[in-house]
């Protein structure tokens, strides 16, 4: 729908006058979006826009509503001299729920984007909780609150900041991004999937793309191995410390490189026995039954000798207790947000729970695989034609060190992909693989090694130059001026290689190779 036939012409011609180029006109363009957009009947104001002015920020034009009624947003816009005529949607994290335009760094962030001159959205996904990892508002009978949620935000508010920026600027964004993590990670991919001529580049991290295998299977699977069924922890952070020295110890040489790092976590079999507790252990030591839950939380849900789910990788036991065990008998986040989905899968109405410890995880897998979530969340088709055919380009990465959402299910994805997609190379023309080793979950604790890079300034380059990102140099800090270790990412299947000379901590002395 045209924007100047829905608003008429005097809205219009209101904003375009306050359209100068100068400080005043860029505050009167601004507080000129609240009467501009009141004939967009798919979007309401929770504030008037204005103009912000902080220390950390530029100045921009801040608008806060909700689009359909239902999805809470933050649109921040560049002065119009400032504008690099682009956009960014961000995604959300976990179950979502909650509005954090704020918040830092690259995962399902805006601030670092419209420091570079872009428009950028953050948003709830449709719906208010009190924590990413409730889910009484998916059981109350708000079919369209989890419409929104599994994929339905998208065109939804790409709808909404194509009319706002219109309103704004009186042009279009040439370009249109999404950068997303975790739960974001997974929306990139239902975009990549399902919207592939929505954006011109997606940046997916750390994807829960198979929601009711990691969340539902694995996560059942890890809640039994993890915890009592009366919900005690089974292992305290002395074992976990005790754990993670001795795999570093048996597993950092295995890239050649002795670096205290764990960069090749699949070839690491460390002998667990040496870790059961005799007559003369110290504290820390394993118990056969804890050696046994420990073996299989690193082997995964399976049945007999059929894998339902892959397990947790080497190298990401120092993450444990905040993902998977808990910690000051504070449950695991992890813990948390698996219980929600069990609790979905279920049925188990509002404020309510089940207990992980019932369910069977071999006999009920298929199930949680067709249950209505899963059919509407999980994003697991390999076919991305699309993304050919839109021109669209598709920067994938995942932690090597993450114990919440398998590193190995996004390998198995790509791989499959390859597969569907006409072989490696022609896939890699418009998605890549990037594996991170030492990194955990979307940044939410610091990585072994250099692990910090800006996921949408490696896609704007791939899509403005249409050259493949062949590796991405990774830092300690967001800032690079205040970070001298640097790291060498490559695209699956290569990685980082030591030149046998050279600071290990500099990407330098790396080169990309199978």
């Amino acid at each position: 729908m045209e924007i100047r036939s829905v608003l008429g012409n005097a809205a219009i011609l209101l904003l375009l006058g306050a359209n100068t180029a100068s400080a005043s006109s860029d505050d009167a363009a601004c507080k000129a979006l609240e009467q501009a957009l009141a004939g967009a009947t798919s979007i309401s104001l929770d504030t008037k826009p204005l103009l912000a002015h902080t220390d950390e920020l530029p100045s921009h034009c801040r608008v806060r509503g909700q689009a359909v009624g239902k999805v809470g947003f933050e649109l921040r816009l560049p002065l119009q001299a400032d504008w690099n005529g682009k956009f960014m949607l961000a995604g959300c994290g976990g179950f979502c729920g909650q509005l954090l335009p704020d918040k830092p760094g690259y995962s399902n962030s805006i601030n670092e984007a419209l420091k570079q001159g872009y428009a950028a959205m953050a948003h709830d996904s449709g719906h208010q909780s009190p924590s990413t990892a409730d889910t009484n508002w998916a059981r109350s009978g708000d079919d369209q609150a989890v419409a929104l949620w599994a994929a339905e935000v998208l065109p939804t508010l790409v709808a909404a900041s194509d009319t706002i920026i219109n309103l704004y600027y009186d042009r279009a964004a040439q370009r249109r991004y999404f950068s997303g993590c975790s739960n974001g990670g997974r929306l990139g991919l239902v975009a990549a999937q399902r919207y592939p001529a929505l954006f011109d580049g997606i940046a997916a991290g750390g994807p829960i793309l198979d929601l009711s295998g990691n969340a539902g299977v694995q996560g059942a699977w890890m809640i039994q191995q993890a915890w009592t069924p009366e919900g005690e922890p089974r292992f305290t952070p002395a074992h976990i410390d005790r754990l993670a020295a001795h795999v570093r110890n048996a597993c950092d040489h295995l890239d050649g490189v002795q670096d205290g790092l764990i960069a090749t976590p699949e070839r690491c079999q460390p002998d667990l026995a040496a870790l059961r507790c005799t007559a003369n252990t110290d504290a820390g030591c394993l118990n056969d039954a804890q050696l046994q839950r420990v073996a299989a939380l690193y082997r995964g849900a399976h049945d007999g000798e059929q894998q339902l789910f892959p397990g947790l990788p080497a190298g990401s036991e120092h993450l444990w207790p905040f993902w998977i065990t808990g910690r000051e008998g504070q449950p695991a986040w992890g813990q948390q947000a698996s219980q929600g989905f069990l609790d979905i899968y279920r049925g188990v109405p509002a404020g309510e729970h089940i207990n992980p410890a019932t369910i069977d995880v071999v006999a009920e897998a298929q199930a949680m695989s067709n249950s209505p979530l899963a059919l509407s969340a999980n994003a697991t088709n390999t076919n991305l034609s699309g993304l050919r055919e839109a021109g669209t380009k598709l920067l994938l990465w995942h932690g090597w060190a993450d114990p919440l959402i398998l590193p190995q299910r996004t390998i198995n994805y790509y791989e499959s992909a390859i597969k569907e997609n006409g072989g490696a190379e022609a896939l890699a023309e418009h998605a890549r693989l990037f594996l991170v080793p030492g990194h955990g979950h979307c940044w939410e604790a610091p990585g072994q090694a250099p692990d910090l890079f800006d996921p949408l300034h490696a896609l704007d380059k791939w899509v403005e130059e249409n050259t493949p990102p062949a590796q991405i140099v990774a830092r300690d800090a967001l800032a690079p001026e205040a970070t001298e270790a640097t790291a060498l990412l490559c695209p699956y299947p290569q990685r980082a290689i030591y030149n046998k000379h050279g600071p290990m901590d500099e990407a330098s002395s790396y080169h990309c190779r199978k």
